[in-house]
């Protein structure tokens, strides 16, 4: 890209940011603290902001040296032309499954803001419309949302600050019963610290990956790493401060909204479903404290985290099919059967799973951040000639590592051998592709694509 089109890290940075102030990070952020209390809370947000960080350098400069998306760059490092499938099927994992929570969340929300059944009616009314949005801003409105983020991210933040005074000035909450505050996991240091990290940690590779689209934009290394740092602090260190003064602080306040408006709930029913709110129903805070302004501004801004979550899953689905049958399907087209998979989504329950996906989803990008960190630095030794690289169709040590250590690290959270099994499948695939590749060499298995082909990227 010429120098001139490039942009600074700061410009750059509003996309993750972006990602970062979305509902569904205020909602990991809020629960995180619930479980684990708030110094235990902070502590793991700077850790995984760290690791995200160095993540996402790692990751941002091989697209920053290379000039390629996170897609192509894992053409080229890692996994092949077609063997970059499995990545495509991780992005839109991760992407469509973001999709579907937040528009789950935002459901919720909506319910509790006009008092609503939630029946099959209302779920085809308020899912199908937001669908239909989704569709068309993908389609028809992806430039007017991208213009949009840095005034959203600024009108979410002030609500959100809006909201901290409600609860500190105008109602009167101590802010050290939030700094005091525990959590609600029982035995002692580590099992909290564990839970903390078990949910906030799997979305380092999330960001991580987010970060790497852009930084092939950057104008020098140093704008890759205010790129990569931007997104894990705005996410796991501002966003937890933020989602404790509000979860915690305003927790009697919602509990004392359901004793309102549901006369035949008892105290200890009410404090449980405020409990549950902070995961499954954190639209439910912005309605609660400030009414209308907090209802309009969830939608506008995820409207555009929406818009951009539809775009990037339909890319995601179109760089799929193009790497195994050599076709590329129309955009817009990828982008209504990306929304019916997010449906899908949904009625099998992922927000009430949410947690488990979130651990499942960590499996797969960190071992997939893992496979094309080893191939660049500890195979390739950070070197890159753009002439002289070959791509495979198939690189099957980066295939055969992928699928073992997110196999691996699933399994072991699915069985509760180990919580934090996505740190193991990151470690890993770090571990065993250079191994893998000394017996899989260049063409093994395989064979070779044109230069020009293995550059071509679904737009």
């Amino acid at each position: 890209m010429p120098l001139a089109e490039r942009r600074s890290g700061y410009q750059l940075a509003l996309s993750p940011v972006s990602v970062a102030t979305a509902l569904v990070v205020f909602a990991i952020a809020g629960f995180t603290v619930v479980l684990a209390g708030f110094t235990v809370g902070l502590i793991v947000g700077v850790l995984v902001a760290a690791f995200a960080v160095g993540l996402g350098k790692a990751l941002g400069r091989m697209a920053f040296e290379t000039g390629m998306s996170s897609t192509i760059t894992s053409r080229f490092f890692g996994f092949g032309f077609k063997g970059s499938a499995i990545g495509s099927i991780v992005f839109a994992f991760m992407i469509l499954g973001f999709l579907a929570v937040e528009a789950a969340l935002l459901y919720q929300g909506t319910l509790l803001m006009f008092g609503l059944p939630d029946s099959w009616g209302w779920r085809v009314l308020i899912y199908g419309g937001m669908t239909l949005l989704w569709i068309a801003l993908a389609v028809f409105g992806i430039k007017l949302a991208l213009r949009a983020t840095g005034v959203l991210i600024a009108v979410t933040l002030l609500v959100t600050i809006y909201m901290i005074v409600d609860i500190y000035v105008i109602q009167g909450a101590d802010p050290m019963d939030v700094f005091a505050y525990a959590g609600v996991v029982p035995g002692g240091l580590w099992p909290r610290f564990e839970s903390a990290v078990s949910v906030m940690g799997a979305t380092a590779g999330t960001i991580a990956l987010v970060t790497t689209d852009f930084a092939r934009y950057c104008r020098t290394r140093r704008d890759v790493t205010v790129l990569a740092v931007a997104g894990p602090v705005t996410q796991n260190i501002v966003m937890t401060v933020l989602g404790s003064l509000v979860v915690i602080g305003g927790m009697p306040q919602v509990i004392g909204y359901l004793l309102a408006h549901d006369k035949g709930m008892s105290p200890e029913a009410a404090a449980v479903a405020g409990n549950t709110y902070v995961m499954q129903n954190t639209g439910a805070f912005f309605v609660i404290f400030a009414g209308w302004m907090g209802f309009v501004t969830i939608y506008a801004a995820q409207a555009k985290a929406q818009a951009i979550n539809a775009y990037s899953g339909s890319l995601s689905l179109v760089n799929l099919i193009d790497s195994l049958t050599g076709r590329k399907p129309g955009r817009a087209a990828m982008v209504v059967v990306g929304n019916i998979i997010a449906l899908v989504m949904i009625a099998a329950g992922i927000l009430e799973k949410f947690t488990q996906y979130l651990a499942y989803l960590g499996a797969m990008t960190l071992g997939m951040c893992g496979v094309m960190i080893a191939d660049y630095y500890l195979v390739r030794r950070a070197r890159f000639d753009s002439a002289t690289h070959r791509v495979e169709k198939w690189n099957w040590a980066g295939v055969v590592t992928l699928v073992l250590s997110a196999a691996v690290g699933i399994v072991l959270m699915a069985t509760d051998v180990f919580a934090l099994g996505f740190l193991v499948s990151f470690v890993l695939a770090l571990a065993v592709y250079p191994v893998l590749r000394n017996w899989l060499p260049e063409g093994t298995g395989t064979t070779f694509v044109a230069g020009e082909e293995a550059l071509e990227e679904a737009h």
